[in-house]
């Protein structure tokens, strides 16, 4: 069943993936046709622009507006030799062969060059170019000048300016990219709501657990706690009698009973409501009353900007730091370093930081690090930090885990600046 689940969680985001790729794919499709659209009509201009200027030249002559994008234009031989040339025009082109394309058109930078055999468009053999009046009897300007007026063109050679081609180019390949990353966008959105919302599911699910965990629990252990309280206070009075054989079992028994009474406690503390009333807390004052009670066997290093305090329930805090010091210096046992902690205050808030040098948590228990009931130690309850955190939360911090650099584990405890509420004195 749980691969099931893992499957089922794994549905969305592949099928939002497949959608938006192929959204993209749409998008990019369709501008690449737009793309090659824009070509096709700008090769098509300069092919009726050479077509038609050729039909002027043999007319007798063009004004310079007929050319406004042509930066060079010329008629060639069949041999390539020049017959008449505008602008920039090649004195020579290849010879005609049997290998000659009937056009051939090459995209620069800047201009589309276009080479294309004329054939029969000039039907028998006249002069060329000759210049020749124009409307209302003015001569037609900036004509070609003719290097032969007795020759047919074979060939013609435009050298046709993009214009603006280049610019609406690049401004499309922008939208694309715009629309991909937007869409891209879009794709991480999804996912990180999708994350949220089986966050949100799986912590309702949690909760409905913990809640009927809870019933239970509160059952057992109000039916635990009494015969506890019996058992104690049987071995007290058996206890006045006995040898010292029997005091000494009687000692285990009321030891077991006390360890029984403490996870009975713990439960009951764990599944009660959290108390949101919070406090001044001073971080100095907290942590001297820590470097006393633990000193020699713990190390401190604290780097406050000054007398910070946070924001929650000292009791809560010192219970929280208390269960996370005792498991860094479980996690020393037998070695020669001791546990460290460090303090910091950045972005309104303090950090508490416990660090040790021991074995640290396996990648695949991490997960269930903070869960009830979970312990790696042999005779742990598994409500240490599952309690420390719920502690920590409440006073509106946070507690997580990392691997500390060279081995062994830190617990990170972030916790708010105090903040007097307007109005409140």
């Amino acid at each position: 069943m749980r691969w099931l689940k893992r499957f089922e969680r794994q549905v969305f985001p592949v099928a939002a993936a497949i959608l938006v790729a192929g959204l993209i794919l749409a998008v990019w499709g369709m501008g690449m046709r737009e793309a090659s659209n824009r070509r096709l009509y700008l090769e098509l201009e300069a092919y009726r622009t050479l077509t038609a200027l050729t039909d002027l030249v043999r007319a007798g002559g063009f004004y310079r507006e007929d050319i406004q994008r042509v930066n060079s234009f010329g008629l060639y031989s069949p041999e390539g030799q020049a017959l008449y040339r505008y602008g920039d025009a090649p004195l020579q082109l290849d010879p005609i062969n049997a290998d000659t394309q009937p056009s051939q058109m090459e995209l620069g930078e800047d201009s589309l060059v276009l080479y294309r055999l004329l054939g029969n468009d000039f039907p028998g053999r006249r002069p060329v170019g000759s210049v020749q009046m124009g409307p209302m009897g003015r001569m037609r300007r900036d004509m070609p000048i003719p290097m032969s007026g007795e020759l047919l063109p074979a060939m013609a050679f435009i050298d046709y300016s993009l214009g603006d081609f280049t610019v609406r180019q690049a401004s499309l390949l922008t939208t694309l990219l715009a629309v991909s990353i937007a869409l891209a966008g879009l794709y991480a959105v999804l996912i990180m709501m999708y994350h949220r919302y089986l966050s949100a599911a799986d912590r309702e699910a949690r909760n409905r657990e913990l809640v009927e965990l809870g019933e239970a629990a509160r059952t057992i252990v109000h039916e635990i706690k009494n015969p506890l309280g019996v058992i104690r206070i049987q071995c007290g009075l058996l206890r006045r009698g006995a040898d010292m054989a029997a005091a000494s079992g009687l000692a285990v028994i009321e030891d077991e009973v006390m360890r029984l009474t403490m996870i009975a406690d713990r439960i009951r503390t764990y599944l009660s409501p959290a108390d949101r009333r919070l406090n001044p807390v001073p971080v100095s004052a907290m942590l001297a009353g820590f470097s006393e009670r633990y000193a020699g066997t713990v190390s401190f290093e604290t780097n406050l900007a000054g007398d910070e305090v946070v924001s929650g329930d000292e009791n809560r805090l010192v219970e929280a730091l208390d269960n996370i010091i005792a498991n860094a210096r479980d996690a020393m046992a037998g070695l020669d370093a001791v546990p460290l902690v460090e303090t910091v205050s950045r972005q309104q808030r303090v950090l508490i930081q416990v660090s040790d040098r021991g074995s640290g948590i396996a990648p695949e228990l991490r997960k269930k690090l903070f869960e009830p009931f979970f312990t790696t130690k042999p005779r742990g309850t598994g409500l240490g930090l599952a309690l420390a955190r719920k502690n920590v939360e409440a006073c509106g911090g946070s507690l997580v885990y990392g691997e500390r650099p060279g081995g062994g584990s830190v617990f990170a405890v972030s916790l708010p600046f105090f903040r007097r509420e307007p109005g409140v004195i």
